[in-house]
């Protein structure tokens, strides 16, 4: 279901998200779709896949695919055809339904899971209405340090309704990090020797992340 795919991906995807906010800083944005690429400032550009379009009029959520009036290239949207395709396989809702009111998904919940499922950093780019979400090619992947680990999960777990137990164990995983798991304990190491602990109460909330970072 949509919750667990956002529980799965989300603090990989947040960490990606860190790293493009590093290699953009304050650079405008500009979209040129009938080349299909994003420009950063002066000297970043990069090739894109169109996800889909918030709008703040109605507060609803738009699919890339499901927009025929507008014209995209159909080239722009394999990727969102592809995330619907497997919304589809697996029964998940959000990502087939053509619409639907941001209250149950919103731009940034179904960029996060589309970057877990794609490897792709994601950008968001305001206009007067609404905001359209868009996903990056080509961007170095930048591996998330020891210590950018534990900004990443206490930003996840402020920002995002997720199973915070769930979330930790597959962030570390996915990190390469050796993984010990109880239900009121995780204990991660990284192989660089840095040393993570989280506790959760009973009712799996995170209460308290602690650790020694190894330079």
């Amino acid at each position: 279901m949509f919750s667990d795919l956002l529980t799965q991906h989300v603090a990989t995807a947040h960490a990606r998200q860190l790293a493009l906010a590093d290699l953009i800083g304050e650079r405008d944005w500009e979209l040129d779709l009938s080349t299909g690429l994003v420009t950063f400032g002066e000297d970043l550009r990069f090739p894109v896949q169109l996800l889909g379009t918030e709008s703040h009029t109605d507060g609803s959520w738009l699919w890339a695919w499901a927009n025929p009036q507008s014209g995209l290239p159909r080239e722009l949207v394999t990727l969102a055809d592809g995330v619907r395709a497997f919304g589809a396989e697996h029964g998940i809702a959000e990502l087939t339904e053509p619409s639907f009111p941001l209250d149950q998904a919103d731009g940034h919940q179904l960029a996060l899971i589309t970057s877990g499922l794609t490897g792709r950093c994601y950008y968001r780019g305001p206009y007067d209405g609404g905001a359209v979400f868009f996903h990056l090619e080509g961007v170095p992947e930048q591996p998330v340090a020891p210590e950018r680990a534990f900004t990443v999960l206490g930003e996840v777990i402020q920002a995002y309704p997720v199973a915070h137990h769930a979330m930790t164990t597959a962030f570390l995983e996915q990190q390469g990090w050796r993984v010990e798991s109880r239900d009121d304990l995780v204990i991660g190491l990284h192989p660089g020797g840095t040393e993570m602990r989280v506790d959760f109460d009973e009712l799996g909330r995170l209460i308290k992340l602690s650790g020694q970072i190894r330079p």
